[in-house]
């Protein structure tokens, strides 16, 4: 791969589209980050959504608003500065892995110590690393074992971060798992912002017009920012349910199938972005979310809609 290659496919895996539902939950998180940060207290906030539907892109926008983790020299010591600290929760932790986990990211960690020890070391080097928002993701990792005790342990020490960070922190999870933010009414009534991605549809009108317009700003980066002097009409009927039926509206799907059509393209070397890039796409890459087993993007119109009108989300087709 060239170096030219590598930098239009790093911008393609960059590049956001701000739909309604995008726009809609980053309004929501900004309202309580700005809320957080004119009282100086933790205004919890929380973001849901399936796999894929954007979380991890939407934290990394998140932090992008705020400058990137850098040294300062304070009182004639070098002190490492940390605007935003991200944590992701890693699959069965217990809240003291994740507190030594976070540590270690901190370069602070110190064994054997006891719970208590690391909330309070924890919180010291938060402060220290003047911190201004939190967000733990993949939070709901923390209940995968079901048991009562570890939701309440999590509750616990969300509780526990959030009477004492004093600063803005985010929740990131599925949102199967809020029922263990509301089974607390202490911690439920700490995060009052809500907020939730979920998978495009086709089931009405507004929905297919959305998808549309999230297919159209790709078409135009493609051609605007990466330089191809011809690209498919990405918004017209078929591909409009091609995509759908190749993705279920999952929007890493959608991304992932459009990072490997493009990488065909530019191999090729031709100039143009075509359909038999996204046919190439489709059947290299596995997507979980597929409405069915053929490649969408060979099939008719009225397959297609016969695949998408067996979906509960496409039943209006």
């Amino acid at each position: 791969m060239t170096p030219e290659h590598s930098y239009k496919l790093e911008r393609l895996s960059s590049f956001t589209v701000l739909h309604p539902g995008y726009s809609a939950a980053l309004e929501t998180i900004h309202r309580a980050i700005d809320l957080g940060d004119a009282i100086g207290d933790s205004c919890g906030s929380i973001l849901l959504g399936d796999p894929g539907t954007g979380k991890s892109r939407f934290c990394d926008q998140l932090r992008s608003e705020y400058p990137a983790a850098h040294f300062d020299r304070l009182d004639g010591d070098e002190q490492q500065i940390i605007p935003v600290f991200y944590c992701r929760v890693p699959n069965d932790s217990t809240v003291k892995s994740l507190m030594s986990g976070a540590l270690r990211l901190l370069g602070a960690y110190r064994e054997y110590q006891s719970l208590e020890a690391l909330e309070h070391c924890l919180l010291h080097n938060l402060r220290k690393c003047q911190t201004r928002l939190l967000i733990l993701d993949e939070w709901p990792h923390l209940y995968r074992t079901g048991t009562d005790r570890a939701i309440k342990d999590a509750a616990d020490f969300a509780k526990t971060l959030m009477d004492f960070f004093q600063r803005p922190i985010l929740f990131v999870g599925e949102g199967q798992y809020e029922y263990a933010f509301n089974c607390h009414a202490a911690l439920a009534d700490r995060c009052p912002y809500r907020a939730a991605l979920y998978p495009f549809s086709l089931a009405s009108p507004e929905s297919r017009n959305i998808f549309a317009k999230v297919l159209r700003a790709y078409g135009q980066f493609l051609n605007g920012e990466l330089g191809f002097e011809e690209v498919l009409p990405m918004t017209d009927e078929k591909m409009v349910l091609a995509f759908y039926a190749a993705t279920g509206g999952n929007f890493r799907g959608l991304s992932n199938i459009l990072k490997e059509a493009v990488y065909t393209a530019l191999r090729r070397n031709a100039g143009d972005f075509c359909t038999q890039d996204l046919i190439s796409g489709c059947s290299t890459i596995q997507i979980s979310t597929r409405l069915t087993e053929k490649n969408s993007f060979e099939l008719t119109i009225g397959e297609l809609k016969k695949i998408i009108a067996k979906n509960p989300k496409g039943k209006s087709l």
